[in-house]
């Protein structure tokens, strides 16, 4: 059963330390052996996924893995590496894909796994909202399944509107799902339960769990 090894997080916390070309040079090898591992363990994790998700089934883990090499060109932050390994499955081109999926991220500071959409196109946050406000009580029924809580607080709150959307009644009971901007629940894990032999399967659990939300999104995607 595949793992995060113990080096692997160890790569990561030195990069963390010393975010500059030079350093990473000097320990490409080690960075070589921890992306290895990283593929390992998502390569499993997609076979697994594919196992409870059919739409995933001619999907590649290499158009899934985000580099770490980070684009400065328009960024005030200047450090040339990401610090952090990630991974995006979903149909239709991995991590180039519009639509909702799964996502593993694996940082020594902050760790965590999930599932749904992050920014998505403006014409799909529109109808995924419609999609919720008309069928409420399907949504709620998804967040509130005791599989879902076990591993996700609902939907995560991230950059909300302060108003109602437009389009949509104020006094809509639910109204603050419809100021969300993303659709998508986090568990966040310590990074040295990654270490752990049971690790991978507790992720497959996770991510099976929040196969629901992603399952709904997409349906109101491609109405």
């Amino acid at each position: 059963m595949a793992k995060i090894n113990l080096e692997t997080l160890q790569f990561l916390t030195q990069l963390k330390q010393n975010n500059n070309r030079d350093w990473f040079h000097a320990n490409k090898s080690d960075y070589e052996k921890a992306w290895k591992n990283f593929i390992d363990f998502s390569s499993i994790l997609l076979e697994n996924l594919k196992s409870v998700d059919e739409t995933l089934k001619n999907l590649e883990v290499k158009q899934c893995l985000f580099r770490i090499y980070r684009d400065v060109r328009f960024s005030p932050n200047k450090e040339p590496y990401k610090t952090n390994f990630g991974v995006y499955f979903a149909k239709n081109g991995g991590k180039n894909s519009h639509f909702a999926g799964y996502y593993f991220h694996l940082d020594p500071n902050e760790s965590f796994f999930g599932g749904g959409i992050y920014m998505p196109l403006p014409e799909y946050l529109k109808t995924i909202r419609k999609e919720i406000f008309y069928q409420i009580d399907e949504f709620k029924a998804i967040i509130d399944a005791p599989a879902f809580k076990k591993y996700y607080d609902g939907i995560e709150e991230i950059e909300k509107l302060k108003k109602a959307p437009a389009d949509f009644p104020k006094d809509f009971p639910e109204i603050e799902l419809l100021k969300n901007k993303h659709f998508f629940s986090s568990y966040y894990y310590n990074p040295q339960d990654a270490i752990k032999d049971n690790f991978m399967n507790y992720v497959a659990h996770g991510l099976e769990a929040v196969k629901p939300l992603v399952d709904f999104i997409n349906f109101s995607i491609e109405q």
